[in-house]
């Protein structure tokens, strides 16, 4: 039974009658290809199937669908899951190895003629309706960099995997799309939460252990320069000790003010993540919490906030205070 797509084309289970009209596409598109009517086109297949190849998986795999227009096949998508891969392929037995099962989609293809009408949007998504058992992964080559495979997997909610090198030198991305685990996706806003919460808290940690350390040095600082004027060798070292303090409070200064920087920076990316996934969890149901209006105009305080910045701004003036002193005690 077939479904009518945005490019007008019929999506139907591959079929006898279509497999030397399926060759003939994938020999267009494919990769380095030595007849030099193609070359130096755009291809990009590098699984040299012949009919045969194509007619042993019209049984097999469990996904193998041509968008046609009339008598015409202008697309098709070739799937299967990881229990159907073959030997010789290096790529899925790695993946398989290492992530466990999925549904890759081997090839997937459209006429010159019938290219950016949905066509191929739209035999994706016959895919990825029908299949929930596993993750589906999509491998391509990456060199050179594929820029509109890489725009049109992001667009279909694909994630960018891994890169991997097979035996023929190509190095492959390997693009992946999940179903959202509910579960598994509260399990993981708890951590996220978490994670920002301790950072969030490690921060002010810093800040109060800034504040400890520069009370005892100033207190030095005002015990060096209590000491009485009247014994001068004893009054040059208490003087030599107070501008060191000043050296050790400056250096202090700097370093606390870069690590409430950096940890700043990582309270963002806490936060980012925390909010990426109540995006998931709110199309479930859920309720934003860590981004909750944070979009609004007027309200571009909640995603960076000021107290942040003044935490790291902070250590920088008692900074200049060091630096006062140290030229200060120079200068008399």
């Amino acid at each position: 039974m077939g479904t009518a797509g945005a490019g007008s084309a019929e999506i139907v289970r591959a079929g006898e009658a279509h497999l030397e009209q399926i060759a003939a596409l994938a020999e267009d598109w494919r990769l380095d290809t030595s007849d030099p009517e193609h070359a130096g086109r755009d291809g990009f297949l590098v699984s040299d199937y012949t009919v045969d190849d194509y007619r042993a998986h019209l049984g097999t795999a469990e996904h193998f669908w041509v968008a046609v227009k009339g008598d015409t096949v202008v697309g098709y998508l070739l799937a299967y899951s990881d229990e159907r891969i073959g030997p010789d392929e290096w790529l899925n037995h790695r993946i398989k190895s290492t992530l466990g099962a999925f549904l890759v989609i081997k090839q997937i293809c459209v006429a010159r003629s019938a290219a950016r009408s949905g066509v191929a949007s739209q035999l994706y998504h016959h895919v990825l309706e029908r299949w929930s058992g596993s993750p589906v992964i999509a491998a391509v080559v990456s060199e050179p960099y594929n820029e509109a495979s890489a725009g049109f997997h992001r667009k279909l909610g694909f994630d960018e995997l891994t890169r991997l090198t097979p035996p023929d030198g190509r190095e492959r991305m390997v693009w992946v799309s999940r179903k959202p685990r509910q579960d598994l996706l509260q399990a993981q806003y708890a951590i996220a939460v978490d994670l920002y919460k301790h950072e969030d808290n490690t921060n002010w940690q810093k800040l109060n252990n800034f504040f400890y350390i520069t009370a005892g040095l100033a207190a030095a600082l005002g015990f060096t320069l209590g000491v009485e004027k009247g014994a001068s060798s004893v009054h040059d070292r208490a003087r030599g000790l107070a501008l060191i303090i000043c050296v050790i409070g400056f250096g202090c200064a700097i370093a606390f003010s870069q690590m409430l920087r950096f940890g700043r920076r990582y309270l963002s990316a806490r936060k980012n993540a925390a909010s990426a996934l109540e995006e998931l969890l709110a199309w479930h149901g859920g309720q934003r919490i860590v981004a909750r209006n944070a979009d609004d105009t007027g309200n571009e305080w909640l995603k960076q906030s000021p107290t942040g910045l003044i935490m790291v701004l902070l250590p920088m003036l008692v900074a200049v205070c060091w630096v006062a002193m140290f030229m200060v005690m120079i200068a008399y």
